[in-house]
Formats: C-alpha cells, sequence, structure tokens
C-alpha cells in the first residue's frame, strides 16, 4: 500500500501553527510521517516562488516551538544542507532528504547526516536524469522526485516525473521512491500504479477540508 505523507511548506509561525493544527485534525494520519520543507532563495530559484521576496522558509527553531506526534522528515531545498543537520535533529527530525543538485559534497552529505543516526534521503528536480543518482541508491533510504519545480505548492504536476518513477522500477533500483508535488485526486492512481512507495501531498490536503480530501485520495486509488 502506498503511503500519503502530508507535507507543510511555511513562510511563517502562523502558517506552520495553524497547519500543524489542520494535520492534528485528521486521525487518520495520526502516528505517522509529515514531510516539511525548508527553501532558501539560492536554491529555489523559481520566478513563481512565493520565496521571491524573503530569504527562506521558516526553520527548524520554530518547529521545536510545536510539539507534535508525528514522526518528522525535513525536505531540505538549500544549497548547503549539512548546515542545518545540527538544528534539525534538535527539533526532533528523523529523516533528512537533501536535493541532488546542492553544492554540498554528496557522499559527505550522507555520511554526516547517518553518523547521526538519521535516515537519509536524495530529491531530484524533475531535469535532472535519474543516471546522476544512481551511484548513491545503495547508501540512502528515500528517493524524491519532484512532480513541480521546487519551493511552491499548488503548481501543476509534471507529467514526465512518471516516467522517471517508471525508470526507477525497470531499473530495479533498490530504495523507496515517491513523488513530491502536484498531487491531486486526479491523477494519484497513475503514480501509485507506476510504483510509488509513496507521495508526498501538500496544498490538496490542507485547502478545504482535510478529511474529505485525504478520503477522495484512497478513493481515487482504490475505490
Amino acid at each position: 500500500m502506498a503511503q500519503i505523507i502530508p507535507a507543510i511548506l511555511a513562510t511563517s509561525e502562523e502558517q506552520y501553527q495553524n497547519d500543524l493544527a489542520k494535520l492534528h485534525s485528521a486521525e487518520a494520519l495520526q502516528g505517522g510521517w509529515i514531510h516539511i520543507d525548508f527553501a532558501d532563495t539560492y536554491f529555489v530559484q523559481n520566478e513563481q516562488s512565493s520565496f521571491a521576496s524573503q530569504s527562506k522558509t521558516i526553520g527548524p527553531e520554530i518547529i521545536s516551538k510545536f510539539p507534535s506526534k508525528f514522526r518528522k522528515e525535513a525536505h531540505l531545498m538549500v544549497d548547503n544542507p549539512n548546515e542545518w543537520i545540527e538544528e534539525l535533529i534538535k527539533a526532533g527530525f528523523e529523516r533528512v532528504i537533501f536535493h541532488l543538485e546542492c553544492k554540498d559534497n554528496i557522499n559527505e552529505t550522507i555520511e554526516y547526516i547517518k553518523s547521526k543516526g538519521l535516515e537519509a534521503g536524495i530529491a531530484l528536480k524533475n531535469e535532472t536524469e535519474l543516471e546522476k543518482v544512481e551511484q548513491f541508491i545503495e547508501k540512502i533510504d528515500i528517493l524524491l522526485l519532484m512532480g513541480v519545480k521546487p519551493g511552491l505548492q499548488g503548481q501543476p504536476f509534471i507529467e514526465k516525473s512518471i516516467n522517471k518513477l517508471k525508470e526507477v522500477k525497470s531499473k530495479g533500483l533498490k530504495v523507496r521512491v515517491g513523488i513530491d508535488g502536484g498531487i491531486k485526486n486526479d491523477n494519484i492512481k497513475e503514480i501509485v500504479l507506476a510504483g510509488a512507495d509513496f507521495v508526498i501531498v501538500g496544498s490538496y490536503l490542507l485547502k478545504g477540508d482535510i478529511d474529505e480530501n485525504l478520503e477522495s485520495l484512497w478513493e481515487a486509488i482504490y475505490g
């Protein structure tokens, strides 16, 4: 069964608090993972980005202020992920996903994350070829394929990301793989059938009634 992991991309403490409260209200999500996005304007160079006039999203210090029963994974859309690890540990994160396209040394970053007792994952922008990450597959726990450009929720889904997902499966790469962004009830079944072990869903869940939105996703997959 594919896992639905809710995502929060917050640019203010108030937004994070409100989104977290909404996730807490959904009984079906309790005790599971929550995917929290962190970004800076150096890495997220998307002209449509909500970060165009801001330095970055909220930081791990805000997460620490609002305890939750969720297991937390961080998605670092930043140039230098190593600089974030210690603060993420303090905030209770168990998994760190960073981008292959970052400036830090990939092997060293994986080793650093794992040396701290955390799971390590790599994310790929849609335009990055799968071959570039294959040498690291045996060292990571998670491979995250972007279904949108990094840095803004509510974007349309990039269809060719499904082809990359199918490529992961056809090559028999031994890693849990999922897609992040643009996922709705009209495309989630195709993504799951293509082999996704999990999907990251943000704006579709958080806008409107979260229980109804979650039910519509399960209905789309299994109904």
